[in-house]
């Protein structure tokens, strides 16, 4: 459930502060370059429209100061907040799905390894998975399927690669 929350939590606090919400998902990179985007582009604007900035103390005559700029100012600005705010839940939740892929990946690394030993010793052991978007649990009508980590696709989990983007398995150097 707190997965869930950390997209939407990120784009509120993008709208609140530039920058802010892409803090919270740790990229650095990304909130200094929409922070200095923001800024940066309303003093731009501010300069090239001869917007008067003043030191405005109470709260009327912010909200008098901000009803007297032009629209040409606003706007953009506007837009860039917004667009912010959207990355920054675009990012949380691509964070979240590769988040979800490694612990796919990690799993049927350890299935395979655990299938791998039993063979070993001649015994055959079914680990459980430990979500269930995981793994699927080996059967009798074929083998167990496991989400590829580069494409997202469900593939076999006894291949070396994904036979849909034909990248390597992690486990595949381990023989």
């Amino acid at each position: 459930m707190r997965d869930q929350l950390r997209p939407l939590l990120a784009a509120l606090l993008a709208m609140v502060l530039p920058g802010l919400g892409h803090l919270t998902l740790r990229r650095w990179g990304r909130a200094l370059l929409w922070h200095l985007t923001i800024v940066g582009g309303g003093v731009a604007l501010f300069a090239l429209y001869d917007v008067p900035v003043g030191s405005s103390v109470s709260v009327t005559e912010a909200a008098e100061t901000a009803a007297a700029l032009p629209t040409d100012v606003t706007l953009p600005i506007v837009i860039l907040y917004a667009l912010s705010a959207v990355d920054a839940y675009l990012v949380g939740r691509a964070d979240i799905a590769e988040r979800r892929r490694a612990d796919a990946t990690a799993e049927a690394v350890r299935r395979r390894a655990a299938s791998d030993e039993g063979e070993a010793t001649g015994e055959r052991s079914v680990a459980k998975p430990s979500s269930p978007a995981a793994a699927v649990p080996e059967s009798d009508a074929g083998p167990a399927e496991v989400e590829c980590p580069h494409c997202g696709k469900e593939t076999d989990a006894d291949l070396d690669f994904c036979h849909w983007c034909t990248e390597p398995l992690p486990w595949a150097g381990e023989e």
